[in-house]
């Protein structure tokens, strides 16, 4: 991936709170390079699923000569928890190769 990063898909309108959910951009070893908000693009008040969009901006933790280990890394969607309770967390990590 390259920066900027444009996010889009589905999730379902409870993973929404207040129509946004945190998103997280880590490098290989779970270093946090970038935060952002996704925001739905529809009604988020359903169980249904919600369109939403995102944008994050960061610099690539891999420069030509890292060994490729540095290319990985993760994008984590996390499911918004206003409650704070642990039963009501979730989250989808996705992995990913950083660019040059």
């Amino acid at each position: 991936i390259n920066s900027p990063l444009t996010i889009t898909g589905e999730a379902r309108g409870n993973w929404f709170f207040e129509a946004s959910f945190p998103i997280t951009l880590v490098n290989w070893d779970g270093l946090i390079i970038a935060e952002g908000i996704a925001t739905a693009e529809g009604e988020w008040t359903t169980e249904d699923f919600v369109p939403f969009s995102a944008e994050l901006e960061f610099v690539s933790p891999y420069a030509e000569g890292n060994p490729d280990f540095m290319k990985r890394g993760a994008l984590i969607l996390k499911k918004d928890n206003p409650s704070g309770l642990p039963e009501h967390d979730d989250a989808l990590e996705i992995t990913i190769s950083f660019a040059q």
